[in-house]
């Protein structure tokens, strides 16, 4: 019987060992975790541009699938040093783009940037943008962790459909 006993604790103390080892990095995993999946990024695109010219504009959704607020306050690319949130907001009767400096994504809530409405403005971009390529850019909030993002590379003309009749 006590055989079996030093056979068993012989089999189990690495066990223990091993799992007591790994429960510190489980716990540091699970406490990072949810701070990556609170934000859903979906549908992100940015638009070519026409020769000579270094300004344009990207388009995404983001879904808030927390119960927390959260609040993106930059994203940033290797394709430019300035990236800013702007708005499309009528004023007088007129169409005015207004910069934001945060953008609110409320908990359970999506927010479309779509053009002509809330979109990002990338000014200064440094290579051209090849149609069906993909860049890369990254949000950061202020509670609700960082996000990278993969956009498709889209020329804002779309050849027009040929009529099969």
């Amino acid at each position: 019987m006590k055989r079996f006993h030093a056979v068993a604790l012989f089999l189990l103390v690495p066990t223990f060992f091993s799992t007591a080892i790994s429960v510190p990095s489980l716990a540091q995993e699970l406490s990072q975790s949810p701070k990556n999946h609170m934000l859903t990024i979906s549908d992100a695109y940015i638009r070519t541009m026409p020769p000579g010219q270094t300004v344009t504009a990207a388009f995404l959704r983001v879904a808030n699938t927390s119960d927390m607020d959260c609040k993106i306050l930059l994203a940033t690319s290797e394709l430019t040093n300035r990236i800013e949130f702007h708005e499309h907001v009528h004023s007088g009767g007129m169409m005015k783009m207004r910069e934001k400096k945060t953008v609110s994504v409320d908990a359970g809530q999506i927010v479309d940037f779509s053009p002509g409405a809330l979109h990002l403005m990338i000014f200064n971009v440094k290579a051209p943008l090849v149609e069906g390529n993909t860049t890369k850019f990254e949000l950061q909030t202020d509670r609700c962790g960082d996000y990278p993002v993969e956009l498709d590379i889209r020329s804002p003309l779309r050849p027009k459909m040929k009529d099969h009749h």
